[in-house]
């Protein structure tokens, strides 16, 4: 039998150097490497990793703003005013900072349901729409750097991977939880694996999966000490759900707005005319 790739990656790397750096500002869940190791197989009795965690240097409560409206229907409940919630906001928020930001969805099919909305209210008449799919990545981003108030439409890849600092890029909406699809041939047999051994799948798998995205999304943001933004998370669940709470104390100590979306478009608007 063939060795998984979680062994693999002790016997092709790990094993054959003498010291090996892991890092990034999305690694750890709770505080912790735990889940991390586990999917490296860094857990192995004869591999025992050395783990830190450092400041950020940058001022996250002075830059940045974490905006969670309790109105917006929760995805998993009411797909439809969810989706109508999160283009009331998208649109708000562009108004807000005039363009430049990112609208962040976990499905292709989400993004060209999004751009058809916007495009169907006319706001290409007044900032440039750009869409994960349309066009290359890299041309897309070239282009959003270059516009300075685009309104760039992604999935997957714009998750991560992408570094846009300065002021082109200056506000996130994230419309939901960045949970992975169950169906996923990937994610079934992994939530199949643990549920067999009496683990529990959504705490073990999905929750730090879900945990390490959503911290990775928001670091589209504030990429330098001069970068300011707003990160708006239109998913309820963060504030009824109790796993939400852990979800949020993962992400940078941005200031916390919790309210009505009427109050945050407010607290936004003041956000962004003191820059």
């Amino acid at each position: 039998m063939s060795p998984s790739p979680r062994c693999r990656s002790i016997e092709d790397l790990f094993r054959r150097v003498q010291t090996a750096v892991v890092t990034s500002a999305t690694l750890a869940t709770d505080k912790r490497f735990d889940f991390l190791a586990a999917r490296l197989g860094l857990d192995e009795e004869d591999v025992e990793p050395t783990t830190a965690i450092f400041p950020s240097p940058f001022d996250y409560r002075r830059q940045a703003m974490l905006a969670i409206p309790t109105d917006i229907a929760a995805p998993n409940v009411d797909p439809d005013a969810h989706f109508q919630g999160v283009m009331r906001a998208t649109l708000d928020l562009a108004a807000a900072s005039d363009g430049g930001i990112f609208v962040l969805f976990t499905s292709h099919k989400d993004v060209r349901a999004a751009a058809s909305e916007l495009r169907a209210r006319g706001t290409e008449r007044r900032w440039p729409l750009l869409v994960h799919g349309e066009e290359p990545r890299d041309l897309l981003l070239r282009r959003f750097r270059e516009s300075g108030r685009a309104l760039l439409i992604g999935t997957a890849s714009f998750w991560e991977g992408v570094d846009v600092p300065g002021r082109a890029l200056r506000g996130l909406m994230i419309a939901k939880f960045p949970f992975r699809v169950p169906t996923d041939p990937m994610t079934a047999a992994h939530c199949e694996a643990i549920e067999a051994r009496g683990g529990n799948a959504f705490s073990e798998y999905m929750l730090p999966h879900a945990a390490l995205r959503l911290k990775q999304g928001f670091g589209r943001l504030v990429r330098t000490a001069t970068d300011r933004g707003v990160v708006v998370l239109a998913d309820p669940r963060a504030v009824t759900k109790a796993y939400g709470r852990g979800l949020l104390d993962a992400l940078p100590p941005a200031k916390r707005v919790i309210a009505t979306w009427s109050t945050i478009h407010e607290q936004v608007r003041i956000f962004y005319d003191g820059r």
